[in-house]
């Protein structure tokens, strides 16, 4: 929705004036649409530097979604910095919440009250302030700086022994 090169703040400030002007829907989306692009890059920053290349990374992450990207988390950030210890329970809940309440807004399977997707929303942006200073603090990367890119795996291949 919003290119990374506007930076975080002007992100937020759009999602934030779709609100402020009653688009409460559309302010839903663009919420948990930021916190996923957020998550997706974070997590590219720490598959790059686990030593995969910039392609690989984009191949394992893919079109992962909120709950993909949650499985994809605990396999390659570091254990400081899981995402159980950047956002308490009820944070992480109403990411889940706001997700699926997009995702049936966009499929057109339920309608919500504007009244709801503005609470909704507004939460949702409340857990992205968190969330990025979280990422920043524990990960070194916010998700909205320049990634690095890795043209040639540093992974080092050593198999299990065998069993003797």
């Amino acid at each position: 929705m919003y290119p990374v090169k506007l930076g975080f703040d002007e992100a937020f400030r759009r999602a934030q004036s779709l609100i402020d002007n009653g688009h409460h829907a559309e302010a839903l989306v663009t919420a948990v649409f930021t916190i996923e692009k957020t998550l997706r890059r974070a997590l590219r920053f720490a598959i790059v530097s686990r030593g995969f290349t910039s392609k690989q990374a984009d191949l394992i992450i893919g079109r992962a979604g909120f709950a993909q990207l949650k499985d994809l988390w605990t396999c390659f950030v570091p254990a400081s910095a899981q995402l159980r210890d950047l956002l308490s329970s009820t944070q992480l809940q109403c990411i889940n919440d706001a997700a699926a309440m997009r995702n049936k807004l966009v499929h057109g399977t339920r309608a919500y009250q504007a009244s709801e997707c503005r609470s909704r929303a507004t939460a949702t942006l409340a857990v992205l302030r968190v969330l990025r200073s979280g990422l920043q603090s524990h990960l070194g990367s916010d998700g909205w700086s320049r990634l690095p890119v890795r043209r040639k795996p540093a992974l080092t291949w050593s198999p299990p022994k065998p069993a003797a």
